[in-house]
């Protein structure tokens, strides 16, 4: 076994019965993403650019989010403009993830499809990919998965609205969510598949990407270690998405 290749690449059984296994071995998969990025000065360099850009990108959302309310509350008592201040700096940290989902995978997108090459290379060296390149397509592709979570994204706020003891529960699902797709998509993505193609994809290892989903969102909620949340989940995916090819190969 390669020095880099993680535990899961080759153990990852595609055929089991039980979600547990899928569920725990997307878990796994997001998590070796991690050791790959730390284990690899490439990868390390690749992804530099994506990790300073979620830096200046989760800054300004959160920061003009709290700047806008304190000027909405005007010269208030300072107590209380303090303390909508703190409420609106948690929730906007929560929904700058949110928004940061859909739109890394759009600008960032070709600096996520090179991360993917560099790693599905790692793995499989002896594989090439057949499948066309270029900043463009990647934005476009991008862009589709995009326009998709915008669709559910609304209609996740205005189920919120009309469900309100339903709000948090939703919100962190529809998160869950962006994430599996968001970073299972890229591998696809670099492979040349279309949208739908990608999609029933995922749904047939719809655990896998379940369990994928929830350790990249417990990720997003750990300071400093949330930027880190790009590379680590196209990593992980490529991880994922490669063992799966292996595993149908050998059947």
């Amino acid at each position: 076994m390669a020095s880099s290749e993680p535990q899961i690449f080759r153990s990852y059984d595609a055929r089991s019965r039980n979600p547990m296994v899928h569920f725990s071995a997307g878990v796994r998969f997001f998590f070796a993403g991690l050791g790959m990025l730390v284990r690899n000065p490439r990868l390390l360099a690749l992804s530099f650019v994506p990790i300073t850009l979620t830096l200046v990108t989760l800054t300004a959302l959160v920061a003009g989010s709290v700047w806008a309310v304190g000027k909405m509350v005007g010269s208030g008592v300072d107590q209380i403009r303090m303390l909508v201040q703190a409420v609106v700096f948690l929730l906007a940290v929560f929904v700058s993830f949110l928004l940061y989902l859909p739109m890394a995978r759009v600008l960032l997108a070709p600096f996520s499809e090179a991360i993917s090459r560099r790693t599905h290379h790692i793995l499989a060296p002896d594989r090439s990919i057949e499948a066309a390149s270029g900043w463009g397509r990647a934005v476009v592709e991008g862009a589709k998965l995009a326009a998709l979570q915008i669709g559910i994204g609304a209609v996740a706020i205005i189920t919120g609205f009309v469900f309100s003891p339903l709000a948090a529960p939703i919100g962190v699902s529809v998160t869950i969510l962006f994430v599996a797709l968001d970073f299972l998509d890229v591998p696809l993505s670099v492979r040349g598949g279309r949208l739908g193609a990608k999609l029933r994809r995922i749904w047939r290892y719809k655990s896998l990407a379940l369990g994928f989903g929830a350790a990249g969102y417990l990720l997003l909620l750990v300071p400093i270690l949330n930027l880190l949340a790009l590379p680590v989940g196209v990593i992980g995916a490529t991880v994922a998405i490669t063992s799966i090819e292996r595993g149908e190969e050998e059947r």
